[in-house]
């Protein structure tokens, strides 16, 4: 559980594609270099990577993530265009998380969960405040080597700096506009 985290790049509502992969429920968090959250994530990912490939978890470990195999990543989040870090991943590291069938559940503060699309976008939008439920498990199989994370739900806990571009509503104050004539007498006739 991370809590307190700020979502970003979230595929909640429904699963998205991102680059060559298929579409899945997913998103990504920021992770301040030294933090309680990644000591948290560091512990889950070697306890699982032990767990499966017990004396050889260091080594298989380092590999992984020298070929970017593992779900936390101790680099800046960066456009593959521009090359400059995604707003809010300036100095940070992060965590990826990805769900190939599971919507993860949304709550809001109060517990209550969404449950429609609008809502689930309308509030976990990307710079939401939230906790994290997650899960690190270790992939070994045909397919190859890896440690995952996925998604197993969040809290909305708080607004956070919308960081998805999008603003709210332009409001009628924002535009000029000619004074309203007054009525005049024959209007009220």
């Amino acid at each position: 559980m991370l809590k307190g985290v700020t979502l970003s790049f979230p595929a909640i509502a429904e699963p998205q594609a991102f680059g060559e992969g298929d579409p899945a429920y997913g998103a990504k968090f920021a992770i301040k270099p030294g933090s309680e959250h990644q000591k948290a994530i560091e512990a889950a990912i070697l306890a699982e990577a032990t767990e499966g490939w017990k004396d050889k978890a260091a080594s298989v470990l380092k590999m992984l993530e020298e070929d970017g195999k593992v779900a936390f990543v101790k680099k800046v989040y960066r456009s593959k265009k521009t090359g400059e870090a995604y707003q809010g991943f300036e100095g940070m590291h992060y965590l990826s998380t990805r769900n190939a069938k599971t919507q993860p559940s949304v709550y809001d503060q109060y517990r209550e969960q969404l449950t429609t699309k609008g809502e689930i976008e309308r509030q976990a939008h990307s710079g939401a405040i939230v906790d994290a439920s997650l899960e690190v498990w270790l992939q070994d199989n045909k397919w190859g080597r890896r440690i995952n994370c996925s998604l197993r739900g969040i809290m909305l806990t708080g607004e956070g700096e919308n960081l998805g571009g999008g603003s709210s509503a332009a409001s009628a104050d924002e535009f000029s506009a000619p004074a309203k004539p007054a009525p005049d007498a024959a209007d009220f006739l």
